[in-house]
């Protein structure tokens, strides 16, 4: 396989991937490769690719690593899932591409950027961390976890008054630990945070949304809430009072 280092596949509307597969468009990057929404060539169904530049998975192993850990969570409704694993030639590279779910919604942070001030009232930002930690305390109870919890890795689909959610890009930082899992709580109020405007906004938020995030303070929120289970039960118990 190729080591070549690349960027970006630069794939167009309706280049083919491998033998099944047509590009529709790029869906995302980052630092290990590209999303891009593919659709089946014999049924037309939309699915999701994601291509690894060659020099960070030269071997295969950190694609093998991330399937095998979708295809545990395979019962989790947040998880995007995973259908199989193929090798693509793209001119003279070769690559992996996992081939998995579409899901239409759109990234958290592009929908909560459309709203006045950039910004999300705190009860339908509660109302988005609780989808999400109900998500996340599936993926733990499995003992897994995602390790890059923020607004860009979670795509949100409104239905009526209801959300909801889809992770993408769980990272595979070895053994599932309990430090690890911790720290998607602390991803997870982040979250909360930065929907609500971050620290322009924290200051003035309600009561409801400071007790949750503590001022950002690792220690207090983790002392508060050890487990996603227990943000969970208290977004579910606390009375409100000075919600808007």
């Amino acid at each position: 396989m190729s080591s070549r280092h690349i960027t970006s596949f630069n794939l167009k509307e309706g280049r083919r991937i491998g033998n099944s597969y047509v590009v529709e468009h790029r869906l995302g990057g980052g630092s290990e490769g590209e999303v891009y929404r593919i659709r089946e060539k014999r049924t037309g169904i939309l699915r999701a690719a994601k291509l690894f530049f060659p020099h960070c998975d030269p071997r295969g192993l950190m694609s093998g690593r991330r399937a095998q850990k979708l295809e545990a969570l395979r019962d989790c409704p947040i998880v995007m899932q995973y259908y199989h694993t193929e090798e693509i030639r793209i001119g003279q590279i070769h690559t992996t591409a996992m081939i998995g779910e579409y899901s239409p919604g759109q990234p958290l942070q592009e929908w909560v950027d459309a709203h006045r001030g950039k910004r999300l009232r705190a009860f339908i930002a509660l109302i988005i961390l609780h989808r999400l930690v109900q998500g996340l305390e599936d993926v733990h109870d499995r003992g897994e976890y995602h390790a890059d919890v923020h607004a860009e890795n979670i795509l949100l689909r409104q239905s009526g008054i209801d959300f909801e959610l889809k992770l993408i890009d769980f990272y595979d930082w070895g053994k599932p630990t309990r430090p690890k899992q911790r720290n998607d709580i602390l991803q997870a109020v982040r979250v909360l945070y930065d929907m609500i405007g971050g620290a322009e906004r924290y200051k003035s938020a309600p009561q409801e949304v400071r007790d949750v995030c503590c001022g950002l303070r690792h220690d207090l929120i983790l002392q508060r809430y050890p487990t996603i289970a227990a943000l969970r039960y208290h977004l579910e118990s606390f009375e409100p009072t000075t919600l808007p």
